[in-house]
């Protein structure tokens, strides 16, 4: 990307794993870029700048975004909504605002109308990449790479911005994917958020009042290990994506219900071969979308 076609500062607000990431990725990527900080504590930005993330931080998020061409809201998404409202005066007339959120409908919907009702620009991403750790001790710069990142631009506009956001997305490591929220939605739901949750059921069930803890521990390997790995992160965000996504999530665990009451009702049979069937077909949906490299 050259310089006549890149932003030229990129105002990041919220610096936990993923906003402290596109710090650094920003800053080993596109070097001549301008980035711009904001987080609520002063202590959190103190870390950031022993570590040199920023041109510029401040706790006051007018202040970080004048002047910037990009603006990502990488806060959790019932924020949303109260930090545009606050930063709305400062934007530049120009500058493209974008998020890093797992769920599009309720974002176009809230910011996005806000953003449009008031001449801005407003396009939604998802970079799907994170980790079960949060926070900016746990961020690195290469986290964006080979990852996909969904746009989505229901709000038209100008594809002079959409593709220099794009543009943005590729520099940092990921393939951009043009999306409908509804689409995107749909898809989180069935592909990130129902693993959540059903990595949470696991480890939910894993206790049982009529078998020792420490036998339990002694017995856990790599299978618990890498079914339940998701679910311990941040309770409070996962709540907030949940509700945030509630109808898909819903269709999602009603369609898990089903084909559970399928499972049992073969095993309460014994019907090895009906069992053998169910099995096999999870086995080639995930080679389908996890295929051999």
């Amino acid at each position: 990307m050259s310089e006549k076609d890149s932003f030229r500062s990129v105002a990041i607000l919220g610096v936990g794993l993923l906003g402290g990431s596109l710090a650094m990725a920003v800053r080993r990527f596109m070097p001549t870029c301008e980035v711009r900080l904001w987080a609520r504590r002063e202590q959190t930005l103190s870390q950031a700048k022993h570590q040199k993330l920023a041109d510029f931080a401040d706790t006051d998020i007018c202040r970080v975004v004048e002047g910037a061409d990009l603006v990502v809201l990488c806060t959790p998404i019932s924020t949303f909504e109260q930090l545009v409202e606050k930063i709305l005066p400062a934007l530049d007339k120009n500058a493209v605002v974008t998020d890093v959120g797992s769920v599009k409908q309720s974002v176009h919907t809230s910011i996005g109308n806000l953003l449009t009702m008031k001449g801005k620009f407003f396009i939604g991403s998802h970079p799907m990449a994170g980790a079960e750790k949060q926070g900016l001790s746990h961020a690195r710069a290469t986290l964006f790479q080979n990852s996909t990142v969904a746009l989505v631009n229901v709000h038209q506009v100008p594809d002079e911005k959409l593709l220099l956001l794009a543009k943005f997305w590729k520099v940092l490591g990921c393939h951009p994917l043009l999306m409908t929220p509804e689409e995107h939605d749909d898809a989180v739901a069935r592909i990130s958020h129902l693993p959540h949750v059903l990595a949470a059921l696991c480890a939910r069930n894993a206790v049982d009042e009529n078998v020792a803890p420490s036998s339990l521990a002694a017995l856990t390997s790599s299978g618990f290990r890498d079914t339940t790995r998701v679910c311990h992160g941040n309770a409070e965000m996962w709540t907030d994506i949940l509700i945030s996504n509630q109808r898909p999530v819903l269709n999602a665990l009603k369609d898990c219900e089903d084909d559970l009451a399928t499972l049992r009702r073969l095993l309460r049979e014994k019907d090895r071969e009906g069992i053998n069937a169910w099995l096999e077909r999870a086995r080639l949906n995930r080679s389908a979308l996890l295929p051999e490299k």
